[in-house]
């Protein structure tokens, strides 16, 4: 960060994103709305996973879809062990609305202490912070082939005093939404406040400022939206770095509300085309003579469900708590689907995971 006083331009570019941003929101409330509520939360959980794994990913941090999906099923049981614990338990609290303070450097770090540290200690634990609050140090922030392109703010005391400012725009609400989560997402960027966790950190940050405004899901889009436009963000950094800039965000701001917009964008059309393939599923099931009990295709539109909206499917102790009933109901009427080569099996860990074979359904839906 140069000596230039950081500024930036709400361009007629801008309000036109910040507008479309808007009509996405609604778009994606109503889509939800109209789905059964078992097929938000499985969609919900299976984003959220994906969003983990690829905020991990972007740091070159290694985690699977399986790995974070069964962090997840220990935090349902109140089991805090397990690696990447403190992120997965924050993406809860983001989906699920609830508030994180994030008004003062020292809550900055008690996020950091939470999300990240463990991971990163167990990492390197000399990438622990090692001033009051933050890093004593010097470090370099580098793109996503690993070339330096910014040295991070120091010494520490500068970095809290540039925290403290940039705290106070996140925290402006004169200035829209996701204008202020760019500026706070430049200028996190630009101090680099610790040795290793700063990128998921400020996915973080900027997720939840955008789930607090918008439907809570939407922020569980950001990191694959930046993955899928990684040159586009990083040009953007370099843009506002350089000298004959003059400390103007405007470059930023606008390619970061494209980036959200983006995101936005592929959720709403995610949404409408499994609430299409759900609706013509159902009807297949309809028509099929091993449907003509209730209770059989009840159970069909719930593994469709699970097909469409899930990771993996669900088990049957899982399809057993639906229906309220027995591990063996559960087996004698998976047995139809079963018989009519629908049913698809899939070893998860320990768990056997159900679910239908839609492009099978399709089929009996065009005979």
């Amino acid at each position: 960060m140069g000596d230039d006083e950081l500024f930036f331009t709400m361009t007629s570019e801008i309000y036109d994103l910040l507008l479309e941003a808007a009509k996405l929101d609604k778009k994606i409330t109503v889509l939800a709305s109209s789905l059964p509520r078992r097929a938000v939360s499985s969609y919900t959980e299976s984003t959220l996973i994906d969003e983990i794994v690829l905020t991990n990913n972007i740091e070159g941090v290694h985690s699977s879809r399986r790995e974070i999906s069964e962090v997840l099923e220990s935090l349902k049981e109140q089991d805090r062990s397990g690696r990447f614990f403190g992120l997965v338990q924050k993406y809860v609290l983001l989906s699920s609305g609830q508030r994180i303070p994030l008004s003062s450097c020292e809550d900055i770090r008690s996020l950091y202490d939470d999300l990240v540290l463990d991971e990163v200690v167990q990492a390197k634990k000399s990438n622990l912070p090692d001033g009051a609050l933050f890093r004593a140090g010097t470090v370099d922030v580098c793109d996503g082939a690993g070339r330096p392109i910014h040295s991070g703010v120091h010494p520490e005391e500068k970095i809290i005093r540039l925290l403290e400012k940039s705290l106070g725009v996140l925290n402006d609400e004169s200035i829209e939404t996701i204008v202020r989560a760019a500026l706070f997402h430049y200028l996190f960027g630009c101090v680099h406040p610790f040795y290793d966790g700063n990128g998921r950190m400020n996915r973080f940050i900027s997720s939840y400022v955008i789930a607090q405004e918008y439907e809570p899901i939407i922020g569980l889009r950001l990191s694959y939206s930046i993955k899928e436009n990684i040159q586009k963000y990083y040009a953007a950094y370099t843009t506002c770095e350089h000298a004959l800039n003059r400390g103007d965000l405007t470059p930023f701001v606008i390619a970061f509300c494209e980036i959200v917009t983006a995101a936005m964008r592929d959720m709403a059309e995610s949404l409408l085309e499994r609430k299409d393939s759900l609706d013509s599923c159902e009807k297949t099931l309809a028509e099929m003579p091993e449907c003509r009990d209730s209770d059989i295709f009840s159970l069909g539109c719930v593994l469709v469900t699970a097909t469409l909206f899930s990771s993996y499917g669900l088990t049957a102790v899982q399809l057993g708590e639906v229906f309220d009933i027995s591990r063996q109901t559960v087996y004698k009427r998976l047995e139809p689907f079963k018989t009519a080569g629908l049913l698809l099996q899939k070893k998860v860990g320990r768990k056997l995971c159900y679910s239908l074979s839609l492009e099978e359904l399709r089929k009996r839906g065009r005979d």
